[in-house]
């Protein structure tokens, strides 16, 4: 009672007629009515203290308030008290609004800045794009433990080269935007399952990414789906998503398409707990078409790539460790398109098409990944974080070396950093990868770079991998040793580049 009459008097402070954030209202005199609000509210405090006093002398339980709040002699309220006016405001309102997005400036030694194999060399003084997601969350409805909430995320790119980054222009290919989920998502509503998430609309299974790549090991594309999200079976808890996936199949010449509907079943049992600070998940996927006539005809008759129905499994194991940080390792076997994805170097989510197009003579060959993230303090003053990714295949179709390839790669990053203060670090991220490609005829095809980016941050915590926000200023050195499988030069067509630039990074 006593938090909600501060929190409701700062309310009314806020609403008077006439008054608005940016109102004519100076702060002083903004203070000035807290203040007051605070004096009584204070008063309140001490009435409730001689009750307390006269019930203690009685013998009777004392009437405490919910919340005491403190003012020191600037006049400020303690960060507490505001804390607990947001999550009011938030679970009185049911409106939430969080985040993320990435900016900033760099320039190369020869003319304009270019990232190159990322998913392999790391992301850090790697990365020249704009991305953003935002998202918003409305609770609709509440009673009991049901509940029903609306969500909307977008999320796309804005310009970094341009001073203009309209979208729909999209000048240097840069300017995207879309409704990436569009969904409602309850709780309570089915016996079996009262605590879970149930889900309809645009939504997918949760992704998992490799953050210093900036690749899913797990990710799910949809265009319309139904699911299930931590339903509690047995030791541990049941993603399930059933999701609308459609392709769009091309033919030999890659010049026409036709629009193929596909039903992806994604399915993880997670959480599962192994030792102390451990866990493990079992992980399939299976993505199916389900094709007219007329598209089966082009596939037979007009040259139209014909569909092979794709599936992957894997398990992933999670430690977390005593004195901060974690390691996360994980196993998957693919086939067909999700295997072709496993062989592309740059980035290596498990996607059914490349870059949305689906094609290629799939021969249900198989491919398999090996992959290590985290991070872990070796010191106080000293934390290391790494992605070790190691993939091979036989019999795949790759998108550089056409049907019946095999393929192998290894690629490694580390970042160790030196942590001066919880809001300053310096460290350098170290990347190698090397990548062998076989095609029809044996042909070898070879991929090799390395990258070395020395850095220093300003953070708000000593995590490399989960604290944000972060800004970071940076000096790269890139080499594209081996080019066979994309022919990539960096400007004046040069094998190399050193690169400076600031970048922030920020979730909320």
């Amino acid at each position: 009672m006593f938090r909600r009459k501060l929190i409701t008097s700062a309310a009314l402070i806020m609403s008077l007629p006439g008054v608005s954030y940016s109102g004519s209202l100076s702060v002083e005199q903004r203070l000035e009515m807290l203040e007051k609000a605070l004096k009584e509210t204070q008063a309140e405090l001490q009435h409730y203290k001689k009750q307390a006093t006269l019930a203690k002398v009685a013998d009777k339980p004392a009437t405490k308030p919910d919340a005491v709040v403190v003012k020191n002699s600037k006049n400020d309220v303690s960060s507490l008290t505001m804390k607990d006016f947001s999550k009011f405001v938030k679970d009185e309102i049911g409106f939430s609004y969080n985040g993320y997005f990435r900016s900033g400036w760099g320039s190369a030694s020869h003319g304009s800045p270019k990232s190159w194999a990322i998913g392999s060399l790391g992301r850090l003084g790697n990365e020249y794009t704009g991305w953003f997601d935002l998202q918003l969350k409305q609770r609709v409805w509440q009673e009991g433990n049901k509940r029903v909430d609306a969500i909307v995320m977008l999320d796309g790119n804005v310009s970094q080269q341009y001073s203009t980054g309209w979208f729909g222009d999209n000048a240097g290919g840069e300017n995207y935007l879309q409704f990436s989920d569009m969904y409602v998502t309850t709780q309570g509503f089915l016996p079996f399952a009262p605590e879970a998430d149930f889900w309809v609309g645009k939504h997918g299974a949760p992704k998992i990414e490799i953050q210093m790549l900036d690749w899913k090991t797990q990710r799910t594309d949809a265009a319309a789906g139904v699911g299930l999200e931590n339903w509690k079976v047995g030791p541990g808890k049941v993603d399930i998503a059933l999701v609308r996936e459609d392709v769009d199949d091309y033919d030999r010449e890659l010049k026409n398409k036709q629009q193929i509907n596909t039903n992806t079943i994604d399915l993880r049992y997670k959480e599962l707990p192994l030792w102390d600070k451990a866990t493990l998940m079992l992980s399939g996927r299976y993505v199916a078409a389900n094709q007219s006539s007329s598209e089966k005809y082009n596939q037979d008759n007009n040259g139209y790539y014909p569909w092979k129905d794709t599936w992957m499994v894997g398990t992933t194991l999670t430690q977390k460790f005593d004195a901060g940080g974690f390691n996360e390792f994980s196993l998957l076997l693919a086939n067909n398109s999700i295997a072709s994805s496993f062989s592309r170097y740059a980035g290596s989510s498990p996607y059914t098409t490349f870059n949305g197009r689906y094609y290629g003579d799939h021969t249900n060959g198989t491919a398999v990944r090996l992959a290590s993230q985290g991070e872990m303090y070796l010191t106080d003053d000293v934390i290391v974080a790494n992605a070790l990714v190691y993939s091979f295949g036989n019999d795949v179709y790759s998108y550089e070396t056409g049907a019946h390839s095999d393929f192998s790669s290894l690629r490694a990053v580390v970042r160790p950093a030196y942590i001066w203060d919880r809001f300053n670090q310096t460290g350098v991220e170290l990347g190698y990868f090397r990548q062998k490609n076989s095609d029809l005829n044996g042909k070898n095809f070879y991929e090799s770079g390395y990258k070395t980016t020395l850095f220093h941050t300003f953070k708000v915590n000593t995590s490399l991998l989960t604290s944000r926000p972060e800004i970071r200023f940076y000096g790269t050195y890139i080499k594209a040793d081996e080019t066979d499988l994309d022919n990539f030069t960096f400007e004046d067509q040069k094998k190399d580049q050193f690169a400076l630039g600031a970048q922030a990074e920020i979730w909320w």
